[in-house]
């Protein structure tokens, strides 16, 4: 039997977009990129620059293109810098054409930030990313069950009206099974909350080894025909990336 599901990539290593585009034209398919001065996108780059860069990603075969920037909500820096980071983020995102951006929560009570706090945080993001046309995808920290939490408050208030944003699938789940998995939370039971999450908006799964997507295809009900219907995407790092 043909198997219907394709496992992108994580370019997370120092390289120029020359290098990246290479790659990509290689191993077409969904693509993260971590964000960075010595990376194949970063913020030093200006607006055309950026333009030309995801153009060029894109013609290679990225599809999707997905950001992910390297700061976490839990950064010990204040609020305003966390946000201001990651709106920054946001912007490039938009100017590249990438469809969605990658940002760690931290636990809930990380650095002394209490949930209200980090909620707050989330949603002033998620209006930003709206305001971008971008997917802001929330990784969790540990186990998947506190950004599924998240994502329950930001539907309450956009029900409510008092969450400025397009619609609710602006904000969505990258769920790292490495993490999950390190915070005791077994595979099946963190596909449990990933699943609902995927039938909201398409999810992110990311922290995969090579060859591990074809493992939680195999293993968790469900997931392979998420896949193939586009409500799972899944990057695997490369053979010595990292």
């Amino acid at each position: 039997m043909q198997e219907t599901y394709v496992a992108g990539t994580v370019l997370d290593i120092p390289q120029d977009l020359a290098s990246a585009v290479e790659h990509v034209r290689e191993h077409p398919g969904p693509v993260e990129i971590t964000l960075g001065a010595d990376r194949p996108v970063g913020l030093h780059m200006g607006s055309m620059v950026r333009r030309q860069a995801g153009d060029q990603l894109r013609k290679a075969g990225a599809d999707p293109l997905i950001l992910r920037v390297p700061v976490s909500v839990d950064e010990d820096m204040p609020d305003e810098g966390v946000i201001a980071e990651a709106d920054a983020a946001l912007v490039l995102a938009h100017g590249v054409g990438a469809q969605a951006l990658v940002l760690a929560l931290g636990g809930v009570t990380h650095r002394g930030r209490q949930r209200q706090r980090l909620y707050s945080m989330v949603a002033a993001l998620a209006e930003a990313a709206s305001a971008q046309d971008v997917r802001l995808l929330m990784q969790n920290h540990t186990i998947v069950d506190e950004v599924v939490m998240l994502l329950v408050l930001l539907d309450r208030e956009f029900d409510q009206d008092t969450l400025d944003v397009t619609e609710p699938e602006v904000t969505s789940l990258a769920w790292d099974v490495s993490r999950s998995r390190g915070a005791g939370q077994s595979d099946a039971d963190a596909w449990g909350f990933v699943q609902r999450a995927a039938k909201r908006a398409p999810v992110l799964v990311r922290g995969l080894e090579p060859g591990e997507t074809r493992h939680l295809a195999q293993a968790l009900p469900g997931f392979e025909e998420a896949m193939a219907n586009g409500r799972v995407v899944t990057v695997e790092h490369c053979s010595g990336s990292h």
